[in-house]
């Protein structure tokens, strides 16, 4: 995301020639702090596009948790610490926090701005429904969190962070 470049903590998976690998790995080395050898042509863009299917659905859970606790009467920051503490915790609960208010220095303290953008999850979640698709894997969660995040871009999203689908559940269940 747009964080981590800015602060050189990129992780790249890489496929390819493992030769070819090692003579770009310094300079990736560069950009970001993990580079990985994923195996072959196309196997980096797999890994990226598993790890972001698990982002997405993570993120959407927490939104749902956070939104649910908050309409019970929980006050977010107070939730936010008891899920960071318990079983529940995950990189969208503690370290990305999708609600205004708990967290500063993330797009949610921010109007939604910066960050990984709605438009581009949704279009990595349609990478990895064409993948599972062709190697017949079911992704049921994967595929109503390319659903989700499909309606917030047609619904105004597309240019917000991600993590903005705690604004979009919290307008839907208005309607």
């Amino acid at each position: 995301g747009v964080g981590a470049a800015r602060a050189g903590n990129l992780t790249f998976m890489v496929g390819g020639v493992e030769q070819e690998f090692d003579a770009a790995k310094e300079l990736l080395t560069c950009m970001g702090s993990n580079v990985v050898y994923c195996g072959e042509v196309g196997t980096g863009q797999a890994a990226k596009i598993c790890n972001n299917m698990l982002l997405a659905i993570s993120m959407i859970g927490t939104a749902e948790a956070m939104n649910l606790g908050i309409r019970l009467g929980l006050d977010p920051k107070l939730l936010a610490k008891i899920l960071n503490m318990s079983s529940g915790r995950c990189w969208s609960s503690d370290t990305y926090n999708p609600v205004p208010g708990v967290m500063e220095g993330v797009p949610s303290a921010n109007n939604y701005q910066g960050g990984f953008g709605a438009t581009l999850m949704a279009k990595d979640l349609g990478l990895a429904q064409i993948s599972a698709t062709n190697t017949k894997t079911p992704v049921p969660l994967g595929s109503q969190a390319h659903q989700i995040y499909r309606m917030m871009c047609a619904k105004g999203y597309a240019l917000k962070d991600f993590s903005s689908v705690f604004q979009f559940l919290r307008e839907e269940e208005t309607l």
